[in-house]
């Protein structure tokens, strides 16, 4: 069991388990995350199997990750439990540190010269019955790995909650309009492409303004490259293509519609056209056309599926193209090109998390500096000598070393 414990709370685990979770968010950052299985079959057509097998398509959210995440969470833990244990009881290794024999053999005079050198760098002055002084300074300096420690374990722990805690909203928006949020941000998108030269790679360009008026510009976002602006970040989700119809009527007033499956447009609830779907592309063979119903990527060749309907009652199944028209009474219906559209998704993280998570790295920041540049000093002074023990100090050696030689150099002269 302690053997057991000793390696969950060991660095070597600890670097283990950051590699692991290294490796795993390189992996959710090149690959697409949340996608539809298509998706994956289209881009990697040789890996995909790999891909949504071991879940690399939501590498954040599966068992394993989880799991890796909450044993960093147990070893930093465990670390930061056995530093302030060392830290808390630190006056028994001083004390310990007083019985420690002189590894520098000095005259009487020449160790108060190294005592006087000491108080002149202000360091603590640590007296024990029947045994040696000690001197130390930067005691806080112990703390460092300590803080360190648990600052690495906070900036986890408000990672994973910056991770897991935001609302997330899926919406789909059309280039040229808004979606208003409950709380009044506005999400504005100017415009979407899709290119499918290499492999398919659709984006979005968006404005997020706040309730307060603050505003992100216009911004790229594509697959992995959000749009942050205060507590929201925007994702390009997915995309989607929907039909589009211009009706004129007799005077000439013309309004435009965008089409669902089902949708009839009809001016006396009689007479219209009830619209069946929107297909990406048609082959035609022995003068029969067949739509193809599913593709990726922008629609090569769109076909509008749609039936007559006369009296209350379909008549023909009709196929139309782009800027074909149909007459249904006064009204004529003009057929438009499609039109490309985003899935944003839309995540809306609280506030506490994001400054919690900055106070971590600052924590952490903090220890590394203790860590690094506040060393402890501690220097055991005998009646015959001294010793620096237990920290790499070539600093106070050399100090040490000086205020000694000035004392033989006196000696020599005096003589």
């Amino acid at each position: 069991m302690k053997k057991a414990i000793s390696f969950l709370r060991s660095m070597t685990f600890g670097i283990i388990l950051l590699g692991i979770i290294v490796l795993l968010s390189v992996i959710g950052s090149l690959i697409p995350q949340s996608q539809s299985a298509m998706t994956y079959v289209t881009q990697y057509p040789k890996l995909y199997r790999i891909i949504l097998t071991a879940g690399f398509d939501h590498v954040f959210t599966t068992w394993y990750f989880l799991a890796v995440t909450a044993m960093l969470c147990i070893n930093l833990t465990l670390c930061s439990i056995v530093r302030f244990n060392a830290v808390k009881n630190h006056r028994f290794e001083i004390e310990k540190a007083a019985s420690i024999p002189a590894a520098v053999q000095l005259e009487p005079e020449a160790v108060k010269k190294v005592e006087a050198a000491l108080e002149k760098e202000h360091c603590r002055r640590h007296e024990f019955e029947g045994k040696g002084t000690v001197y130390t300074k930067n005691e806080f300096g112990r703390f460092g790995t300590f803080i360190t420690h648990l600052g690495i374990l906070l900036t986890v722990i408000f990672w994973a909650a910056a991770m897991y805690l935001p609302r997330i909203m899926d919406e789909t928006c059309y280039p040229g309009e808004s979606i208003r949020l409950e709380d009044g941000t506005e999400i504005y998108v100017d415009s979407f492409s899709i290119e499918t030269d290499a492999k398919l790679d659709y984006k979005s360009v968006v404005n997020v303004k706040l309730p307060d008026g603050r505003e992100s510009g216009l911004k790229e976002v594509s697959v992995n490259h959000p749009v942050s602006m205060g507590k929201y970040k925007v994702y390009q989700q997915t995309y989607g293509t929907i039909g589009k119809v211009t009706v004129t009527n007799a005077e000439g007033v013309q309004d435009e519609f965008y089409l669902e499956t089902n949708d009839f447009l009809s001016s006396d609830g009689k007479n219209g056209i009830l619209y069946d779907n929107l297909y990406p592309d048609f082959t035609e063979e022995n003068g029969q056309m067949q739509v193809i119903s599913s593709t990726s990527g922008s629609y090569k060749n769109p076909v509008y599926v749609y039936t007559v309907v006369e009296d209350g009652l379909q008549t023909d199944v009709m196929l139309a193209f782009p800027q074909d028209e149909q007459e249904i009474g006064d009204f004529t219906i003009r057929f438009d090109d499609p039109v490309e559209y985003p899935g944003l998704r839309i995540k809306k993280t609280p506030g506490f998390v994001n400054i919690c998570l900055l106070l971590s790295f600052l924590v952490m920041t903090a220890g590394l500096y203790i860590t690094f540049f506040v060393q402890p000093v501690q220097v055991t002074v005998m009646p015959d000598g001294y010793t620096v023990s237990g920290y790499r100090q070539e600093g106070i050696r050399i100090l040490l070393k000086e205020a000694a030689a000035e004392e033989t150099e006196k000696e020599k002269s005096d003589a």
